[in-house]
């Protein structure tokens, strides 16, 4: 028997309505990571050489984040795939693997670099592959990059505060001390110009060779120097005979304890230097300047913390790591906004955009892509922990470039450090001891 009409029309609105249920769900259902390609993104870190410990951490953090992504379904429907990639410790190493990511594996996103000569040498290959750079370390300022998101802190987001708590608490006389590459040189040149501005006076200034352990002659120079405070941007492996040669020696004097600031060595490598070397029993009353320490009182820090020993087995979380962690997520947050992975769509959205990091809310410049953060001061205990002993009241604009000194001369003092190494950003062995600035009218 044929239906009737009435029937046909019943069965027409089923089938629409069932249709237009189906449609719904597929409209509001959560997006299946694995219904669409992969996404590969670049994860560009030391796993050789002398910064491999430095930097697995780091490595980690940003595996973490990405873990994090994917069990949240994904981004834009996609499953993020994490190319790891070996920058070898040196400068010329990254350059060539953020090349290989970059056009043979075809990534348009690298998390990665710790030192300075690192990421300056990736800059002009993340430019001209138009990728994109999320930076996680301090840097000592004098570059903005189109291509780069800075997840690090600016020099006036915890070198200038922390210097400037000194000199309210009395110090004037003051001995800067660094390895020569190029974080150091520029830092303290900033600090000397502080100084300068501030009243403050430079009672020594030494460079040496990057992983030296012959320290002698300086720390000679600081006890004769009898300073209020060292500020120190030694890095790596001198760190330990330095401050084992520096206490030893007498440097206090018979006087209060001279402490001494630390901008280069952070809680990681400071507490692991306390585990495995006398030296911890010397560094124990000096200071870091971060913006990030394990300790800090908050309930989704100390989560973000045990989750991530949890997973990495990492006796410590240092800023780095911190920054490391929130740079993927703050990547995802832009792409999300943007819908696109395509660099210049994520780089509009990333102006102004905010996440929740470990150390708390970081937003990021609308005009240099840096992140303002709040400064922070810590003392090494004896257990290797940091106890916060200042911080600033309000989150910090980012500044790239020092006003103590106009655009013009910190190009001209980068330059003069990189031509006079031979096109390097780190002193060469043997290479000459460069005068701490270049001569007046320099290019």
């Amino acid at each position: 028997m044929k239906p009737t009409p009435r029937e046909r029309g019943l069965v027409t609105l089923m089938t629409l309505a069932v249709l237009g249920y189906v449609l719904f769900v597929s409209a509001v259902a959560p997006a299946d990571p694995h219904a669409l390609p992969p996404l590969k993104v670049g994860v560009l870190h030391s796993h050789t050489g002398r910064l491999a410990g430095t930097e697995k951490p780091l490595n980690d953090a940003a595996l973490m984040a990405i873990e994090e992504i994917n069990t949240q379904g994904g981004l834009l429907g996609r499953e993020l795939v994490p190319v790891l990639a070996d920058g070898q410790s040196t400068g010329k190493g990254f350059a060539r693997a953020a090349e290989r990511l970059l056009s043979r594996e075809e990534v348009q996103i690298i998390f990665g670099g710790y030192a300075s000569a690192a990421r300056r040498s990736m800059i002009p290959v993340i430019e001209r592959n138009n990728g994109l750079l999320f930076y996680p370390a301090v840097y000592e300022g004098g570059e903005t990059s189109h291509r780069v998101v800075y997840t690090g802190a600016t020099p006036n987001q915890y070198i200038t505060p922390a210097v400037q708590w000194f000199l309210d608490n009395g110090a004037r006389r003051f001995f800067l001390v660094g390895s020569d590459y190029i974080y150091p040189r520029v830092s303290l040149a900033l600090v000397h110009s502080q100084l300068t501005a501030a009243g403050g006076k430079v009672v020594g200034e030494d460079y040496l060779p990057p992983d030296t352990d012959q320290v002698s002659r300086t720390v000679r120079r600081i006890v004769l120097a009898k300073p209020d405070l060292i500020v120190s941007a030694l890095a790596g492996a001198t760190n330990a005979p330095f401050f084992t040669r520096l206490r030893e020696a007498g440097a206090d004097s018979g006087r209060q304890r001279v402490p001494a600031l630390n901008l280069v060595a952070d809680e990681w490598e400071l507490r692991s230097q306390t585990a495995r070397s006398k030296a911890g029993a010397y560094v124990a009353g000096d200071y870091v300047a971060a913006n990030y320490f394990e300790e800090l009182p908050d309930a989704a820090n100390a989560r973000f913390v045990r989750e991530f020993k949890r997973r990495s087995g990492a006796p410590h979380v240092s800023d780095t790591v911190a920054a490391a962690y929130a740079g993927v997520h703050l990547w995802a947050h832009a792409v999300r906004s943007a819908g696109s992975v395509e660099p210049r769509a994520v780089l509009r959205a990333v102006r102004g955009a905010s996440v929740r990091a470990p150390g708390g809310t970081v937003y990021a410049d609308r005009g240099n892509r840096h992140l303002w953060k709040r400064a922070r001061l810590g003392r090494i205990q004896l257990d290797g922990k940091i106890e916060q002993v200042w911080s600033s009241e309000a989150v910090i604009r980012p500044s790239p470039y020092s006003p103590y000194r106009s655009k013009e001369e910190w190009d001209r003092l980068v330059s003069h450090l990189y031509q006079g190494w031979g096109k390097r950003w780190t002193r060469p062995p043997g290479g000459p001891e460069l005068p701490l600035e270049p001569r007046p009218g320099a290019p």
